[in-house]
């Protein structure tokens, strides 16, 4: 019994042996497993440790290449009392990565402003990026006369993309931060009641928890005298928006989302009430939008702001190395 107990000892040794022979040895030396030797092998308890200096083989599913796409764009198909409309985004990086950067452009943006955060996270391995034009902008589709350009449109429109492009796959969990220019970070955070804990982090760029009334009557005001207009308007042509996405920004029920008013401004704090996750502000240094005086607010509202001032940059703060490298440290990838 006891040399049976030695042999079956010298035997696992060998088989362990024989798992480090030297890259040199080809196939045509290894010796033919004997019936005992698998025997052996089968008793391998998956708690055994390999010695200090084992070398690690990777299995090919570990070894897969990852082929980051370049952006191209795509459509999702919107039902809308019987009628079909387009939503253009623009996907690009590792179609099967766990890290999704989704971006919302503001008011007089499209998804190709997001066009250098596409490019620069193209580098990282696991990491897909989207971004998307919402309705009348860009390669997505105009409302027809009938329609009415408001808030909570784009909101469904986001949250239909979500879960038919980035929670599809119930077996894994993506981890999904959410980047919001201005408008689309407004819109960021009432995605946070929506999906709460599946959100992972949203990033503000320019805009804060309160936007004050005089800035957003300096807005309308630019939008409504003729030069403003004429420019504005010549703007929308280049940028393929549909003018009365413009128009209809200016009509009391286009903001038609909760929120809670006071003699500063329209105030979002609600919306982030429940919101557990992570949370970081970019802000430019000169922005009338998001001024220091609503940033130091923010930080007491939410202490586990992460805050990022852009020297010299107004509203909305453009994508430089930095900030591009600040959205990158954020999602940690």
């Amino acid at each position: 019994m006891k040399s049976n107990f030695i042999d079956l000892l010298l035997r696992i040794k060998a088989a362990v042996l024989g798992q480090h022979q030297s890259p040199g040895v080809s196939s045509q030396e290894t010796p033919t497993s004997s019936e005992s030797d698998r025997d052996v092998a089968n008793l391998r308890s998956p708690l055994m440790l390999p010695p200090p200096d084992a070398v690690i083989i990777k299995t090919p599913l570990a070894l897969k290449e990852v082929v980051s796409a370049p952006p191209e764009t795509h459509y999702l198909e919107i039902q809308d009392d019987g009628k079909t409309r387009k939503i253009a985004y623009t996907i690009s990086g590792d179609m099967d990565a766990q890290n999704v950067l989704l971006c919302l452009p503001g008011l007089l943006e499209t998804k190709n402003t997001f066009l250098v955060i596409h490019h620069y996270f193209m580098k990282f391995s696991n990491c897909k990026v989207i971004s998307i034009d919402f309705s009348g902008r860009g390669e997505s589709d105009h409302l027809d006369d009938a329609g009415i350009y408001k808030m909570s449109l784009y909101l469904a429109d986001i949250s239909q993309l979500i879960r038919s492009i980035i929670l599809a796959n119930d077996l894994v969990r993506p981890k999904l931060t959410i980047l919001g220019t201005s408008m689309g970070g407004v819109l960021a955070m009432y995605l946070t009641q929506i999906f709460g804990k599946k959100i992972d982090e949203i990033i503000l760029n320019d805009i804060a928890l309160t936007v004050n009334w005089t800035s957003l009557y300096a807005l309308y005001k630019s939008m409504k005298n003729e030069l403003g207009f004429r420019e504005v308007r010549q703007l929308a042509k280049d940028l393929k928006v549909d003018e009365r996405a413009i128009s209809d920004v200016q009509l009391p029920g286009h903001f038609d989302l909760s929120y809670r008013a006071d003699v500063w401004g329209m105030n979002f704090h609600e919306a982030l009430e429940d919101y557990k996750g992570r949370v970081g502000l970019i802000y430019g240094e000169k922005s009338k939008i998001c001024t220091q005086q609503r940033v130091q607010e923010a930080k007491k509202v939410i202490p586990r702001l992460h805050t990022l001032e852009v020297s010299g940059s107004g509203h909305p703060v453009p994508f430089t190395p930095p900030v591009c490298e600040f959205i990158e440290a954020e999602m940690g990838v």
